[in-house]
């Protein structure tokens, strides 16, 4: 390992390892939201899709390129969130109004603000 990448791994080790949200949730969410997402999308539906009367040919060919786009573009969209929600997570913090400072890490649309009642 070159000490470019040991000196990446350890800042990206620091980064998730602060308690501030606003540096590790873009961070955590650029991984996490793809794989929730891909999973979400791969349940079985209730009902057949017109997918799924595509060509074998044309699904075999499009999948390895679609694939990756997906997961690039969902990364984006986890880490945006996660910035936004991460700096709102630490707003919570600052004001006391948290019930735990890692709830919803990897969740980038949701914050960790204590439930009124």
């Amino acid at each position: 390992m070159n000490s470019s990448a040991l000196r990446g791994a350890v800042l990206l080790a620091a980064a998730v390892a602060v308690s501030g949200c606003t540096v590790a949730k873009p961070l955590v969410c650029a991984f996490s939201y793809p794989i929730d997402s891909m999973r979400n999308r791969l349940r079985a539906p209730d009902e057949p899709d017109e997918h799924e009367q595509l060509p074998p040919v044309l699904v075999a060919v499009a999948a390895p390129v679609l694939i990756p786009l997906r997961f690039v573009s969902d990364s984006l969209i986890g880490a945006v969130a996660g910035l936004f929600s991460g700096f709102a997570s630490d707003l919570n913090v600052v004001t006391w109004n948290f019930s735990s400072p890692t709830r919803n890490l990897t969740k980038p649309f949701r914050t960790n603000a204590r439930r009124p009642g």
